[in-house]
This record gives C-alpha cells, structure tokens and sequence, in this order.
C-alpha cells in the first residue's frame, strides 16, 4: 500500500495498487470500496455522520479549544503539568513544531466534504439532498474559516490582510493534487459562498447536534464580522432565533445537563467518540486537579462575584499544596463518565448576540441597538450589573463581554488578532493568588510575524506549490 502524506490526507485516505494499476479509494467512513461506498441516500446520510465524527477527533477535539487561549492572556503555563504546548503559550513555535495535526485534521474535514459533493448526484433530487449538500458544504466553510485563520491573517487585521497569503482553497478530494495558496480575500469568499449555498438548502427539521438553519446563520455573523462586514454580520445574527441561556440554567450547559442557548454541538459520547476535551487543560487524580494551564490571575479577577460564570468557568482547589484556578468548564458530564468528555458547543447564542452588539457599535448611529445586544447576554449573566454605556465604552464593554463569556471556547486569539492588537500577559504567576511562577514572555506585539503560525514542513516537502509564511 503507497500513502500520499500530503497536508489533504491522512491514513482513511490511501492509494491502492492492484493489477498495475492504481485506483483512488476515498471511503473514510467504513471498510467499503469508493465505488459502493456511496450509491443510497442512507450511504450519503452516514457519510454526512462520519463528517462530524472527524470534526470531533480532528479539528475540535484535538487542541482547538484550548491552542487558542494558550496562546493569549486567558491562561497560564502551570510548571507542575505536562509541559505540553509550551512552545506554543511562548510563541516558539516554528515549522517543525506546529499545529500541524489541526491543519491535517482539518483538511480531511474538507476532503470529505468534497468527495460527498462530487458524487451526491447519484441520489434523486430533493429535500434530503439538498439538506446532505447543506452539511457537506457548511463543515467544508467552517474547516477553510478555522484553518485560514490559524495560518494566515484575518481580513480586518491590517489594511493589507486580503491581498496577503491565505490557505489553499480545496474543491476537490483528489489527494494528488498539489494547490498553491489562495488569498486572504478568496478564502473568506469561499467560505461565505459554502455557508450562504448551505443556508439555503439546510433542512428546518436539523437538530441542535447538526448544522441548522440558526447554526448556518451565526456561523455567518462571526465569519462576516470577521470580514468586517458589520451589516451583514448583524443580518446573520438577527436571522437567528435562538435565545441566550438563562442564568438559572447556564451551569448545566458545561454539564451537558442541558443545552440551552446552544445552536450547534458536536455529540460526544464514552461510548462512541469519547474524546476528552478538557485534557489540554487538566487532568482530574486522585490527589486533585492538575492543571496544565491554570485561569489567568488576570482573567480570574475581570469576573464580578456576581457572575454566574466565575463559578462556572473557574474551579479553585488545592493540588500538591498550592491552589490554582482550575479551568472548569470541560471537567465533567452528567451524561458521559469519562473525564472531560462533554459534548463540543461550535457556536452559542450568547457569541451571535455579542457579534451582533460588535458589528452595530462599528457602525455610527447604532449604539442604542448594540447596547440592547450586549445587555441580553449580561442579564443572563450577573445577578445585577450597571450598563447604559455609549461608544468607545460601550466597544469596551462587548470586547470585555466576548472575553468574558467565550473563554477557553477558542476565540481569545482570534479576537485579539482580528482587531490588530498585542497580546499583553500580566507577570503574575499561576497560584491562585497571583504568586508563583510568571509567565517567560509577556507581549507579543501587535503586527508580529507570529500571529501566522507556520505552515508544517511536512507539508511544504510534499507540496512544491506551498510556500512559508514570512518570518519562518
């Protein structure tokens, strides 16, 4: 058996020779050949399935919740833990130590998708496929909006983002092709055209563990504020119907005891995936928590007493004599038995509402409509708190808000980059108390090189056609 290690394939996609002559078999979802494996429209719907179930082990379940706050000012480095993404949390990362598994991960999604798209002609026309195009076409939108955002810069980041170096833009499954680079620009277009193909095709009847109409919708409002497209952003998110989750109730959506204000999630069972999304962060012993990386000093205290998050996100304990303040939100289910394996919240109602208020107070003569936006996020959170601001205060208020509600969900790094800012880590240390050992490095300055992770040699070796982001 000969693999092709490109950046488009891992081990569930191989080459096969047989009889001198080489057949592409690109079947990721069971044992079954290419050429039966997708005929029915039942073949098409468990393809669909084994689209969410790679977006668990890959590109969600791996590090992707937690690389993007490891990399910013929401953690600290504990020196008790493992060690892991420590080049990371220092910015030391180079092309032999990346994220190398969440940019290939990734691309399976999309090679998936893609192999899905190329043959869903082989069922009848109707409602059930265009609902299967709609997926395939929404995990293909949001995999190239991930990736690019890692690897390459975010369209409003600085005034030459969408001229400047992209991902490849992939469209087909063949794994022996070798594509350049796209453009910033024609990247955010690929993926606006797959999420507003898939909005008008998905069907009414998905539920909160597939892509839906809502989920499509506030995907659109992160991905157009993201391109700065404050009006369209605020379209998106005023096309969403789903409401903010309650204060009594927002406990028990870490808990997976509920679901409440959650638009889409990834099912994640002992069962079946039984992926631990909490394991980045900590492991549960016998002795206590040991945290990897602990809650920032100052993150930890930006939350008021008040608020049901503190409790929520934060648990604070002992472990081997010193306390810590322990990343809670992914430690344990009330469904599922194993240790972080919760199911994988993609977006909330909480964040389109903040992108909603963000998009409005970017545009002048909005502010009374990003203020009521912001506010149905905070009367869910605090048992009271003081608004009524106006704007630069008010822009404060909802970046403090993003910072506050969507930690440890993979957004801090993506925030702070997409508005051309440093990253600005306080010198305290990772007891609960501030003291302890700091942080080695403490800015990364707005505009560095490093905010493009390196593209994995491993991939530049493969593809002649891949080239490297300045500075590495």
């Amino acid at each position: 058996m000969k693999k092709y290690i490109l950046i488009f394939t891992v081990s569930l996609f191989t080459l096969i020779t047989s009889c001198g002559k080489e057949n592409l078999d690109l079947n990721p979802f069971d044992s079954v050949g290419a050429d039966v494996a997708l005929n029915t429209p039942s073949d098409f719907e468990s393809a669909v399935n084994g689209l969410y179930r790679q977006m668990i082990f890959g590109s969600y379940g791996a590090s992707m919740m937690s690389f993007p706050d490891v990399l910013t000012d929401n953690l600290i480095f504990v020196v008790t833990g493992r060690q892991t993404q420590k080049t990371t949390f220092e910015w030391l990362y180079n092309a032999n130590n990346t994220q190398q598994g969440f940019m290939s991960q990734s691309y399976t999604v999309i090679q998936q998708a893609n192999f899905i798209l190329e043959n869903i002609d082989r069922i009848p026309d109707g409602a059930q496929k265009n609902n299967i195009i709609a997926q395939a076409k929404a995990a293909r939108g949001l995999a190239h909006f991930m990736v690019n955002n890692v690897f390459a810069k975010i369209p409003t980041q600085s005034g030459d983002a969408n001229g400047s170096l992209g991902i490849p833009i992939m469209t087909s499954s063949d794994i022996r092709q070798k594509p350049a680079r796209n453009t910033v620009g024609e990247v955010y277009t690929a993926v606006i055209n797959d999420l507003e193909d898939a909005k008008s095709l998905i069907s009414a009847s998905n539920g909160k563990e597939r892509f839906n109409l809502n989920a499509i919708n506030g995907l659109l409002s992160r991905v157009y504020l993201y391109n700065g497209q404050n009006q369209a952003a605020a379209d998106a998110a005023n096309a969403v119907t789903t409401t903010v989750s309650t204060f009594s109730n927002f406990a028990g959506v870490w808990t997976d005891a509920n679901n409440d204000g959650v638009i889409f999630e990834l099912k994640n069972f002992d069962t079946d995936t039984n992926v631990s999304v909490g394991v980045p962060y900590s492991q549960t012993l016998t002795g206590g928590i040991k945290s990897e990386y602990a809650v920032s000093f100052e993150l930890y205290n930006l939350y008021q007493n008040t608020d049901i998050r503190k409790s929520t996100y934060v648990v604070t304990s002992s472990f081997e004599g010193n306390l810590y303040n322990h990343v809670a939100k992914y430690l344990s289910s009330s469904v599922n038995t194993g240790s972080g394996v919760v199911d994988i919240k993609v977006i909330r109602a909480a964040e389109v509402q903040l992108n909603k208020a963000e998009a409005l107070a970017n545009m002048p003569g909005n502010d009374v409509a990003a203020l009521a936006a912001l506010d149905l996020v905070r009367s869910q959170r605090y048992i009271a708190f003081t608004g009524g601001e106006t704007g630069q205060a008010l822009k404060d208020a909802i970046q403090l808000e993003r910072r506050l509600e969507l930690a440890f969900e993979g957004h801090r790094f993506f925030d702070l980059k997409r508005r051309g800012l440093a990253i600005d880590r306080t010198n305290n240390g990772d007891f609960a108390d501030g003291t302890g050992t700091p942080p080695n490095f403490l800015v990364l300055p707005a505009g560095d090189t490093r905010f493009q992770l390196p593209i994995p040699k491993t991939e530049i070796d493969v593809n002649s056609n891949m080239v490297q982001n300045p500075g590495y």
